[in-house]
């Protein structure tokens, strides 16, 4: 942290802070915290400089759904309603809400002392043009829209009430529209397209930040509001933002982030290399976070489509000659064991260890009665002259893992099955996902609700399809969780998803930052972020 900006990229201090890390003791602290976090009252002014990993040239909190990218973009827009950690629903622009028996109709009371940056005043036509300007975006905002749902209308009851209509059930919106990603933008934004919201300053919110400056592929700057008086209950109360300003950089390298960590160039990071989560454990300057982010867990997502994985005993022998110990020896001394299709922070999981095994001699097995018994002269099964191989797509976010994907790799290589990895640029990852052309994609989804599911499996089954339906038709809870469950066995006895471990929240930062309040989504509130000098 400054009160100056002080980023600077250091060939040198990467090395040097190279030599710090590998000095630390590779002993995981405490499950609690990893380092001792400054006690004391908070402190205003100053800078945060903040790593994006996969970051670019927009500022849309809407594109940017990844949960590196939408930590400072949170800061832009407010929600209607704030999701806080511990799972409740508190209000934020909306001062209370209602909704219907059937989950069809959605209506929230909003404050009137709200303005965006630009002085417009926030009222119900304001949010109304927010959510028409995703759908009139269409696939360019496929989480959005897949989040907002079957919708029918927007009705403005008055300046300050508006009504949300599906024309079917949607018990999965409360949470959705408590997202980064559904956060309410200025008529002035809701007006531009999709790519004319992408360059530049175009992004005007409510929020307790302003987007100041945008530096290209480099990063960006936010400033404080100081007018800011609306911080949604949940938080600590104060409204205008302790920080001055929020440095982003878009470094693409995670070591080089690590390093500029370390050496105080930076105050908080997103994403690193298992090595420096190992390390970072037990810093004396660095804490990182040890929760895994409350969504699904990672491992492959099966393309049904592909050839050979249409047939379930191929796709269930591939889940078995998984050794899963093993690529946690490789990963970070921080990361656990899958234990569902949902990872064990997301308030529907349950443990399902006993479905997720290692049986390299049945996966054998069903491989011979598959048909792929015969091996060519590489060592790899083939089956009417085709190879039993398979690619794994990804983002750059992703490279990280790629030292445990190795160790799949290798494990499958064991019993004639090739597997090819590496990364692609956002466009071409979407072309593929959108053509079919992969055979597993890497799973994963940050979302603390069940709803995170229907986005990688609808389609895969019909009778995981119904239950999605009845999913959000259902308002309970706990009848939300029994059928979650139900989807989590399909999703698991039929091998549509290989899990190979959950992943800890991959936030790291100087002990002297202080980040008292986070999301469901383990967002940290960065209005309520102080950096105490004295650390």
């Amino acid at each position: 942290m400054s009160h100056a900006p002080r980023f600077r990229p250091l060939a040198a201090v990467a090395l040097a802070s190279a030599i710090v890390l590998a000095g630390c003791s590779t002993t995981p602290a405490s499950p609690e915290s990893s380092a001792t976090t400054p006690a004391g009252d908070p402190v205003s002014g100053g800078v945060l400089d903040y790593r994006a990993a996969g970051g670019g040239r927009s500022i849309d909190p809407a594109a940017a759904v990844g949960y590196g990218l939408a930590v400072p973009l949170r800061t832009l827009v407010d929600s209607l309603v704030f999701n806080d950690i511990d799972g409740s629903f508190r209000p934020w622009l909306a001062e209370k809400w209602e909704i219907n028996a059937d989950a069809t109709e959605y209506t929230f009371h909003l404050r009137d002392d709200v303005t965006f940056s630009d002085g417009e005043k926030l009222d119900a036509d304001a949010v109304k043009g927010s959510f028409e300007a995703l759908e009139r975006g269409g696939a360019k905002y496929a989480t959005a829209n897949l989040w907002i749902g079957d919708l029918a209308g927007i009705d403005v009851v008055d300046a300050t009430t508006v009504t949300f209509r599906f024309a079917s059930p949607n018990s999965s919106f409360l949470q959705a529209v408590s997202t980064t990603v559904l956060g309410i933008v200025a008529p002035a934004t809701a007006a531009l397209s999709f790519d004319e919201r992408q360059d530049g300053l175009a992004i005007i919110g409510s929020g307790p930040f302003v987007a100041a400056e945008v530096r290209g592929d480099e990063g960006y700057r936010l400033e404080r509001r100081d007018d800011y008086a609306w911080s949604p209950e949940g938080s600590d109360g104060q409204d205008a933002a302790y920080l001055d300003a929020i440095d982003v950089h878009n470094i693409s390298d995670n070591s080089i982030a690590a390093s500029e960590l370390v050496a105080g160039n930076l105050d908080l990071i997103h994403n690193v290399e298992p090595a420096d989560k190992t390390a970072f454990a037990s810093s004396p300057v660095v804490t990182i976070r040890r929760d895994p982010l409350p969504g699904a867990a990672l491992g492959f997502n099966a393309n049904v489509e592909y050839g050979p994985l249409q047939d379930e005993r191929v796709r269930t022998a591939l889940s078995l000659a998984v050794d899963r110990d093993a690529v946690l020896e490789r990963a970070s001394a921080i990361d656990i064991p899958a234990t569902s299709v949902f990872a064990r922070s997301n308030p529907y999981w349950e443990d399902k260890s006993s479905e997720i095994v290692t049986d390299q001699k049945r996966a054998a097995q069903l491989l011979d009665d598959a048909g792929w018994s015969e091996k060519g002269g590489d060592g790899i099964r083939v089956k009417d002259g085709e190879r039993l191989s398979f690619d794994l797509i990804y983002s750059a976010s992703t490279i990280s893992h790629e030292p445990n994907l190795a160790v799949v790799q290798a494990q499958w290589a064991k019993l004639g099955i090739e597997l090819k990895f590496g990364s692609l640029t956002t466009p071409e990852l979407n072309q593929r996902l959108q053509n079919g052309d992969y055979a597993f994609s890497w799973g994963s989804g940050t979302r603390p609700d069940v709803d995170v599911l229907r986005g990688q499996y609808a389609g895969k089954d019909a009778e995981l399809d119904d239950l999605f339906t009845q999913i959000l038709a259902q308002p309970d809870v706990e009848g939300r969780k029994e059928l979650a469950n139900e989807a989590v066995d399909i999703i698991l006895d039929k091998a549509y998803f290989i899990p190979l471990y959950d992943f800890i929240q991959p936030l790291s930062y100087r002990n002297e930052v202080n980040l008292p309040t986070y999301e469901a989504t383990h967002i940290p509130w960065l209005a309520d972020a102080w950096i105490d000098d004295e650390g």
